[in-house]
């Protein structure tokens, strides 16, 4: 229990008395001792003291109660008069202005040192002190074993909610969705970040951090003061769901490199069914293939936390998922709604990447359909951010979405006497090279697209020929050249090769 007033008054060996009204109320708390004899010392209190003063300063009775009146206004908790040795009693206008003003004030007889005083205080706060800690560190090893126990999470916030006396408590996605509550019939607003009434909530709010990333909040219904628990709480939440994710990431891992080994034809179809069966992957029946694909590092799908979920209650994924090459496929039986899954693991993986980039194949039976939809799902994820339905795959669509091609590399390759011609020039080779092409090599109607006399048109088609090596009168280098400006629009930022 804290230090009270009360508590030195009723300790008889300090022999200390009463002397304004004040001195028993119960929230009159002491967190420290200070004694002074200077003229003004409120610079050096913080608030919360016991001040014990002798009175050896001389003061009038004005003195007296401008000091009593300060001591008040910061506040601290009690004035200590020590007599006997400059002042036989009290002056009366330390104890009038105490009375006024609403501080404690107490007498101490010159036969009680100061320091005996100080002493008994601090053995007091120290063991008050010490019990928290104790305390604090008995909740924290409960807390633990809640979560590491066959309770888990729900454990851990049942325990949180009968320690806090905080209200309800929940542990909160950053999109605002509740993952676990206690109790469970507690209801919580749709957003994390406001109250129904569009308020910011009042409760506390602490977040969950992996790897330097909020990934969700834990939080109270009500404030508490108890902010170091629910710290801890998260702490070892964080901890737990790292662990935990990279338990997970290892699942995910291990499958993809069985889809890479079936996308990529290096096993049978017959061992292929037979290595997916053993993930509880049937492919036969049909099935949706979705590829989901964020910018920046790849490594980040392996070190986050995108679907807390299944973390949460130590599960594995609700559906067959995967990280393959640099994306996120997820395999989505005829049983199960493909588009709500792709607006799922966009929604889990806004996290990573606002931008996130998800497209769904078209429903496909067999290990061949696998491979198909997992191209066409990759395809249609390059449309730009959201997610994506599947168009018709074109056998260039195929082969530009083909990882094991350096198709992208060969197109800049075939294309670079051109870019670095238009770039020096500023001339439109390329931009030629493309109408005519998609004019199915129609030089009148290459020559009205692009507002050129038939003459200038023919001397352009000459130079690029003289530039590329290849012959437009060619079908072999035509497709060539098509091929070569396909892959320089799938990725237009890319450098071409170094010479």
């Amino acid at each position: 229990m804290p230090v009270s007033v009360a508590d030195l008054l009723a300790e008889p060996s300090l022999r200390l008395r009463a002397l304004s009204s004040h001195c028993h109320d119960a929230d009159r708390r002491i967190g420290w001792v200070s004694t002074t004899e200077l003229p003004d010392p409120l610079p050096f209190l913080r608030g919360d003291e016991l001040v014990m003063t002798t009175g050896m300063l001389e003061r009038d009775d004005a003195g007296w109660t401008r000091l009593v009146e300060r001591l008040a206004e910061l506040p601290v908790t009690a004035l200590c008069f020590g007599t006997g040795l400059v002042h036989q009693e009290v002056p009366p206008a330390v104890v009038e202005t105490a009375e006024r003003t609403g501080l404690a004030l107490v007498g101490s007889p010159v036969e009680v040192p100061f320091v005996q005083i100080s002493r008994w205080v601090a053995d007091r706060i120290f063991a008050e002190r010490y019990d928290a800690v104790r305390s604090a560190v008995t909740l924290q090893d409960q807390l633990v074993r809640e979560l590491l126990s066959g309770h888990g999470l729900r454990g851990l916030l049942r325990r949180l909610h009968r320690e806090l006396g905080a209200g309800p408590v929940a542990v909160v996605e950053q999109g605002g969705r509740v993952l676990a509550r206690h109790p469970a019939s507690s209801h919580w607003p749709e957003s994390a970040r406001s109250g129904a009434d569009g308020r910011a909530p009042e409760g506390t709010s602490v977040p969950v951090m992996v790897d330097g990333v909020p990934v969700a909040e834990l939080r109270t219904r009500r404030p508490t003061p108890r902010q170091d628990i629910l710290s801890f709480a998260t702490s070892i939440l964080g901890l737990e769901v790292a662990r935990h994710q990279a338990v997970l990431t290892g699942r995910r891992e291990l499958l993809g490199q069985v889809l890479e080994d079936v996308l990529h034809r290096t096993v049978s179809d017959g061992d292929a069914r037979r290595r997916l069966a053993s993930y509880g992957l049937a492919v036969d029946g049909p099935h949706t293939v979705v590829v989901a694909r964020v910018g920046g590092d790849p490594a980040r799908l392996r070190s986050l936390p995108w679907t807390l979920g299944p973390l949460l209650e130590r599960a594995r994924d609700r559906l067959p998922t995967a990280l393959v090459d640099d994306s996120v496929m997820v395999v989505v039986p005829d049983t199960a709604d493909a588009g709500a899954a792709a607006g799922t693991v966009a929604d889990h993986l806004s996290m990573l990447d606002p931008r996130v980039r998800v497209g769904v194949g078209e429903p496909r039976r067999g290990v061949s359909g696998l491979r198909l939809g997992y191209f066409e799902a990759r395809q249609a994820a390059r449309s730009g951010p959201g997610v994506h339905r599947a168009a018709p795959l074109s056998i260039a669509g195929l082969l530009m979405g083909n990882l094991d091609l350096p198709l992208r590399e060969l197109g800049h390759a075939v294309l670079a006497p051109l870019l670095h011609h238009d770039e020096a020039h500023r001339a439109e080779l390329v931009t030629t090279l493309r109408s005519y092409l998609s004019h199915d090599c129609s030089p009148a109607a290459t020559a009205r697209e692009l507002t050129l006399h038939r003459n200038s048109l023919r001397y352009r088609l000459r130079l690029l020929e003289q530039l590329t090596g290849r012959d437009l009168g060619r079908l072999a280098d035509r497709m060539e050249l098509w091929l070569a400006l396909t892959a320089l629009d799938a990725d237009p930022a890319g450098a071409p090769p170094e010479e």
